[in-house]
């Protein structure tokens, strides 16, 4: 009976282990995405909870926190979305100097930060 339990426990160890792997790869292959997109961008407005930028056509993008839910980018111009972090519970957005930088905390608590370094 007790090997038994043992071996759930390893089995559970184990799916913990690579789902919360797997979130970490996909955080950073999210930050790596924002800096590619995000970082020569010039910035032309900069809010509580919105950064506005230029786009390679003078054109508004905008990276906000929408609904406080999700992290998402959008062109004010030609309308649409991309989602970029979804199920957040609280995100904050701010500006020092050449840094951006993203906080969030999901549901359980944990908080993440991304620092996008804004060089156009």
């Amino acid at each position: 009976m007790t090997l038994g339990i043992l071996q759930q426990s390893l089995q559970i160890l184990h799916s913990v282990q690579k789902a919360s792997f797997r979130d970490q790869v996909r955080w950073h292959i999210t930050q790596e995405k924002l800096q590619d997109l995000l970082g020569p961008r010039k910035l032309k407005k900069v809010l509580d909870d919105k950064i506005y930028y230029f786009n390679d056509e003078d054109k508004t993008m905008v990276l906000e926190n929408y609904q406080s839910r999700m992290l998402r980018i959008t062109t004010a111009t030609e309308g649409g979305h991309l989602p970029v972090m979804t199920n957040i519970q609280k995100i904050n957005i701010e500006k020092i100097e050449n840094l951006v930088i993203i906080t969030t905390e999901n549901k359980a608590g944990q908080k993440s930060q991304m620092c996008i370094i804004n060089d156009p």
